[in-house]
């Protein structure tokens, strides 16, 4: 399958149809147990910062598409150095990201595996044929208080080369994070993520 050939998309979309239930309740069942863990917590949800969040969020949609995806036919889960990368068939290599605004782009590691698999120049199927990368993504709402988008999206250097697959309609959830208790004298907010300084290594995301 060629990535930049506008039918590379139709063909995704069709391999990836009977698994976009299974993809979206990893991404629903990880917020909703961040979302338990976070409320079990002493003090103020803006205590944790958006580092902590991406990085915890994305242990448990790895652990959540390790389980439900485990068994199933025609796909396979490979880990290294806690880079998960699903396997679809000899078509298709998917990993979860978060994406970092509305136009669905992620942060890039500066890793070789992170920067070749952003590249699509990762590896080949055994027929040969380069694998297709994917991300599947999340994008919180402007008060990153809800997951407002889910889609999977295929790129190279950074740059969009079909529009994105949106995962069940782009179903968005309902839950909301736990706030602080009304007795205290300051109401702490979730702050957005757009100033905050990325690091260039090591954040899962």
């Amino acid at each position: 399958m060629k990535i930049a050939d506008p039918q590379g998309r139709d063909k995704c979309v069709q391999l990836l149809r009977v698994h976009t239930s299974t993809l979206d309740n990893c991404f629903q069942e990880a917020w909703k147990r961040w979302l338990a863990w976070l409320s079990t917590l002493a003090g103020s949800p803006a205590d944790i910062t958006p580092r902590s969040r991406a990085n915890i969020l994305y242990d448990m949609i790895k652990a959540e598409a390790i389980e439900r995806f485990a068994g199933t036919p025609g796909v396979t889960a490979r880990e290294e150095r806690r880079f998960l990368v699903l396997y679809f068939g000899d078509t298709v290599a998917l990993r979860f990201k978060k994406f970092r605004s509305k136009t669905l782009r992620v942060s890039q590691n500066r890793t070789r595996q992170a920067t070749a698999y952003g590249q699509q120049e990762l590896e080949y199927s055994s027929t040969l044929e380069p694998l297709t990368h994917l991300v599947a993504g999340y994008l919180l709402d402007d008060l990153e208080l809800n997951l407002e988008r889910l889609a999977i999206t295929c790129s190279m250097g950074g740059q969009h080369l079909w529009e994105p697959i949106d995962i069940l309609d782009g179903k968005a959830s309902s839950i909301t994070v736990p706030r602080a208790p009304q007795s205290e004298s300051k109401k702490p907010t979730v702050r957005s993520t757009a100033r905050v300084k990325r690091p260039t290594t090591g954040e899962k995301e």
